[in-house]
């Protein structure tokens, strides 16, 4: 099966989650999943809970064979950056050794590579595992039906471990197997003033929502960058040796992510912590949208009735996404003016995630990572890194505390894909490089 042609009908789907208008795209790509694993004699099926049904798939089940699930997510951010796109964002174009497309790296072209070395195996040999798969539609929305799900399937889901390939490389020669997560906490805060815009002959004698939500936004960090919530850093875990060490070997790191990022500074809220190192070691408070008043071409001089912020937070290991959220609440009604009245509303919530490679308690994993160790080397020329990731999986961390199931995660993106942003797009090589590798994955078995 030609991998171009599989990703290319799959990308032409228009599933974006948080579009209401985009359910034809989110039913269009449960209906092209479902007729991938049928053609290969997989038994699938939707399962909804929520807002967007799950895939949900397996293979004859044999008994005495290690069980893997399989795990991706079907749903897109959107492409409503329009003009800044170079091409269609929903199809498939080649440039340079690249594809792109929405969805191209995150997530469809990353768990395509996994989907086509089944199909090449389960077309030439007989599969030496026991495969299961939960394709969702909610990650790009926080995941929100998942717990339901995992509760109410936990026998049908069953396994050894968990396959995510959902997770950043440094590039196509250095793989990274993640071994940590953080976890999110995310809302929208709201502050309303009088009961409709007025003009700003008005201005003087009345608090305008606008400044009191800049001034509380700014209240919310140090001047050196740190999260300004009392208790915040309270149970922030610290990094491992071996785990710092490694990034001092990565020397080069930061000077990288400035090229990509196209910036010539950074500013990090602790000297002790390289760019690099802040990203996978630290938590964040980070604003991802404001909005109050006129938008529109030219002046309209009046003083909006209300004004709101969209803000994340990113938890490392120890911290606690359900008391993050009651601290971050109560610093933001503590900073409310009297003048305003405040809505905070929660929307993406799950803990961080860490797991410790070397414990060994798993036997079936542990035989995994070393099969992973030899097919990274012997396909992408380099043994792999070992390192934490600065973003969220919300699943990865519910399959470990409601079914006590740990995750491999391995990376086929890079920080060249532009994920979640204009002109996204996976370098061709890393796909097919990719589908080879899970080919030896599977049948290291």
């Amino acid at each position: 099966m030609d991998l171009k042609k599989f990703l290319a009908d799959y990308v032409t789907c228009q599933s974006v989650s948080s579009d209401l208008t985009s359910e034809s795209g989110m039913a269009n790509a449960r209906e092209y999943l479902i007729g991938f694993f049928n053609g290969l004699a997989i038994e699938a099926r939707e399962v909804k809970f929520g807002k967007h049904a799950a895939i949900f798939a397996k293979t004859a089940q044999k008994p005495n064979k290690p069980t893997i699930l399989v795990y991706g997510h079907y749903d897109v951010q959107p492409a409503d950056e329009g003009e800044l796109w170079t091409s269609d964002p929903f199809v498939l174009t080649e440039r340079d050794g690249r594809w792109y497309a929405r969805g191209a790296s995150d997530n469809k072209g990353c768990h395509s590579a996994v989907l086509m070395a089944i199909h090449d195996l389960m077309t030439r040999q007989e599969l030496p595992v026991n495969l299961k798969f939960i394709l969702e539609g909610e990650e790009e929305i926080g995941s929100r039906s998942m717990p339901q799900l995992l509760r109410n399937m936990q026998d049908e889901l069953t396994a050894d471990f968990a396959l995510v390939v959902d997770t950043c490389s440094l590039d196509k020669e250095n793989i990274v197997i993640t071994t940590g997560l953080r976890g999110i906490v995310g809302c929208e805060v709201k502050l309303k003033g009088q009961d409709h815009d007025l003009h700003s002959g008005y201005g003087g004698c009345l608090l305008n929502p606008i400044g009191a939500l800049v001034d509380l936004c700014s209240a919310l960090h140090t001047r050196e960058g740190l999260v300004n919530v009392p208790g915040f850093y309270d149970e922030v875990a610290p990094p491992h040796s071996w785990e710092r060490e490694q990034m001092k070997r990565l020397s080069n790191l930061d000077d990288d992510l400035k090229k990509n990022l196209g910036i010539k500074y950074f500013k990090l809220p602790n000297g002790d912590f390289s760019a690099a190192e802040t990203m996978r070691f630290l938590p964040t408070l980070e604003f991802n949208g404001i909005g109050g008043g006129f938008q529109g071409t030219g002046i309209k001089t009046i003083i909006p009735s209300c004004a709101s912020v969209k803000i994340s937070c990113r938890l490392v290991p120890d911290q606690n996404a359900e008391k993050i959220k009651n601290l971050l609440a109560e610093k933001i009604r503590n900073l409310c003016p009297r003048e305003m009245s405040l809505e905070i509303k929660f929307e993406q919530t799950s803990n961080p995630y860490l797991f410790d490679v070397r414990s060994g308690k798993n036997e079936t994993l542990s035989r995994a990572i070393k099969i992973t160790e030899k097919g990274i080397r012997s396909t992408f020329g380099n043994p792999p890194l070992y390192l934490r990731e600065g973003g969220s999986i919300g699943l990865v961390s519910m399959l470990k505390e409601i079914l006590g199931m740990d995750s491999l995660l391995i990376g086929l993106s890079t920080a060249k894909d532009n994920i979640h942003a204009p002109d996204e797009s996976v370098e061709i090589a890393m796909l097919e490089r990719g589908r080879k590798f899970f080919r030896e994955f599977f049948s290291g078995f």
